[in-house]
Parts: structure tokens; sequence; C-alpha cells
């Protein structure tokens, strides 16, 4: 008796096979992520950036995806916040009003220096949680239906795929290779965060040599398989399988089309008249306020 498989595998997890992000043709999802992976570089406000972020954890939670799964990126949420903010530390900008906070030999702490690594960290994570947020949902023959949609070249859309099918392979054989250290009793949580940094580039020796010979085990199939990278058969066009069962509506060019036009609208506030700008951050205005003690 076949058992009925309740999850699907993504190019960085899984995700239910009733999951509603699916009601969207493939098309709609990449206009999504493409619109949400740039609106965050138009903000300065931190505020409205959290608000997106917390706009992006709606989506997850909409689309079913596991929220313990991205426990795995906070160390990345961490590390990234650190760098920012101590390069913005020992190199602070010249713009927006200077007011020192503290001062310890010749490290100077200014508060818009600090006020802005809070915005282009909000904006960074902004734009990483949207990427985890795209890849956890899409498999790779979504991207490929998408970008067919958008009447790319065959030949780009094929080396896509091989990219993308590499990159899920990757992320299945580093989970491969933990899970064989764990069974051996290794222990990374007793390690410094040092530690850790360098155990992790230790996995670049397997999993590069484990790509090398995925990429041989690839070339092999292809070839075995007579795959020409062309898209025509005896001069003929290649009858494109995917979008014979994906074929993209009406109601899909309207859905796209309002997101790009919401899209174009949110970037002319900021364009054009500043609405998103750090001036206009309440948080801001009032720290200013009570730093000059008005």
């Amino acid at each position: 008796m076949a058992v009925e498989r309740k999850m699907q595998k993504t190019i960085i997890g899984f995700v239910p096979y009733q999951s509603p992000i699916y009601a969207l043709h493939p098309l709609v999802r990449l206009v999504i992520f493409l619109v949400t992976g740039f609106i965050p570089l138009f903000v300065e406000i931190p505020e409205v950036n959290i608000l997106f972020l917390i706009a992006i954890i709606g989506l997850f939670i909409y689309s079913k995806v596991d929220l313990k799964k991205l426990k795995m990126y906070m160390p990345m949420v961490f590390t990234v916040g650190l760098f920012i903010f101590v390069t913005y530390l020992f190199f602070p900008i010249a713009k927006g009003e200077k007011i020192l906070l503290y001062q310890l030999g010749a490290v100077k702490l200014y508060y818009n220096s600090i006020m802005w690594a809070t915005c282009i960290y909000f904006r960074i994570i902004a734009l990483l949680f949207a990427s985890i947020f795209y890849f956890s949902t899409n498999r790779e023959r979504d991207m490929l239906i998408a970008f067919r949609s958008l009447k790319m070249p065959f030949v780009a859309t094929y080396f896509l795929g091989l990219s993308l099918r590499a990159t899920g392979i990757f992320m299945e054989d580093y989970q491969i290779i933990r899970e064989a250290e764990q069974a051996r009793g290794l222990d990374v949580s007793d390690l410094s965060f040092v530690g850790k940094i360098k155990h992790f580039s230790m996995y670049m020796i397997p999993l590069f040599t484990l790509s090398i010979r995925r990429c041989e085990e690839i070339s092999v199939g292809l070839y075995s398989k007579g795959t020409v990278i062309s898209n025509k058969i005896d001069g003929r066009k290649r009858p494109d399988y995917l979008m014979s069962k994906n074929p993209v509506t009406q109601k899909d060019i309207f859905y796209s089309a309002a997101i790009v036009l919401f899209f174009l609208a949110f970037c002319s506030l900021q364009v054009f008249g500043g609405v998103f700008s750090l001036d206009n951050s309440p948080i801001n205005i009032a720290i200013l306020k009570l730093l000059k003690g008005g």
C-alpha cells in the first residue's frame, strides 16, 4: 500500500504539500521574492524594516513552514549584527549629527553611527529572511517554471536548474556530515565561539570533495542520456513540458502586475519624498530630543 507523502523537499527545507503558498503560480512567487528583496533597500527607518520582518515571519506561518528550522540561522544573525556594529564603532560615519555617547581612549562612540548601524542591520536581516522564505517554499522546478514564464533562454534556465540542484545536494551533504559527527559522539555545544568557526571551516574539505564528485556524476548522467543543451531538436523548438503543465493565466499576470505597481509606488515615496528616511524615524526623533535635553 502506497504511503502518501505529506511533506515535499524545497531548496533548503521541507514544506507541506497542502501549503497555501502553492495556490500562487511560481511566477507570482518569484515576483514576491524580487519585490521583498528590494523593498528594504529603500527603507532607512528601522521600525519599518522591523514591521517588514514581522510580515515575512507571517508569510512563514501562512505557508506552514516549521519556524524551528530558523534556529540554524541565528548564529548568522548574531554574527552579522556583531560585524556591523563593530565596523561602525571603529569607523564612524560622517552622515547625521555627531553626538558623542562614550569615549574610551581613542575609541569614540557616536550616536549617529550606532543608529545607522541599527538601520543597516535590520535592512540586511529583512533581506536575509526574505531570501530564506523564498528558498524554503520553492523547489528547483518552481524556479525553472518562473524563469521560463519570463521567457528566459533555455540554456540559462538549464544552467540555473543544475546550480539549484547542486545547492540542495550541498545542503543535504552538510547535514549528513553533521549527523555523522554527532553519531560519533561529537558535541559542538562545548566548543567556544572561535572553536565553532574553526570547526565549521573544516567542513569545507569534505563538502568540496563531495561537490566535485556530484558534478562528475551529473555530467556522466547527462552524457549517457544524450542530453543536448539546446532548446531545439532537429531544428524544431523543444516542447516545454513544465510550461505545458503550469501555464501562466491572466490572474497570475494581474497579481504580478499589482505587486510590481505596489513596489514602484512604495519606492517613489522614498525616492521623491524621502518618506522612509532616518530623519522621519519616531524612535530616532525621540532619542535625539532626549540626548539634547529637549
